[in-house]
């Protein structure tokens, strides 16, 4: 698996490793519980595999031209690894009730799906080919897609420590 998304499964076991089925299921009131966030990040990783498959069974990269509003947030989400605050998901992309602790088996045969279909589409498409458009960050290669996902994964790894210590700080 690529260094990028093995950081993503090493960093979820671990943050998972502790956590008994309440502390899966608490979010605080308007926000998503432990077990939706990441049932929303093996959902991203889904739509990535599925629109990487749709380009391999075209045979043609599907990303556009960026521009260069595409270019600068592609460089601080996928270079700099900053992800701003405050954006909130797509609809579609939205969890339905968590997928609990049986989730990390699907969430990692996800990760280890995406990281191949990238890697098929990079060995047939090259390093620099625009594989697919994200909604916000425009045209993005393979390696941009790996680390736009490790981006996004630390953001909500760091939502997911929170309702830890909000669980943790509410039994006490």
């Amino acid at each position: 698996m690529s260094p990028e998304l093995e950081h993503i499964r090493r960093e979820v076991e671990r943050v998972t490793s502790t956590m008994s089925p309440d502390d899966w299921r608490y979010a605080p009131p308007g926000k998503w519980s432990c077990a939706q966030i990441l049932e929303y990040l093996l959902l991203s990783y889904t739509a990535t595999t599925q629109g990487t498959q749709s380009a391999l069974q075209r045979g043609k990269p599907l990303g556009g031209q960026p521009t260069l509003k595409d270019k600068l947030a592609t460089f601080y989400v996928a270079k700099m690894g900053w992800l701003p605050s405050g954006r909130s998901a797509p609809k579609t992309s939205h969890p339905a009730n968590g997928s609990g602790v049986e989730s990390l088996r699907q969430f990692n045969d996800a990760l280890v799906a995406m990281d191949a279909t990238l890697a098929n589409a990079e060995k047939r498409f090259g390093r620099v080919a625009k594989i697919l458009d994200h909604p916000v960050l425009g045209p993005m290669n393979a390696k941009d897609w790996r680390r736009f996902h490790r981006t996004h994964a630390r953001h909500h790894l760091k939502q997911i420590a929170k309702r830890l210590r909000q669980a943790s700080s509410g039994r006490a």
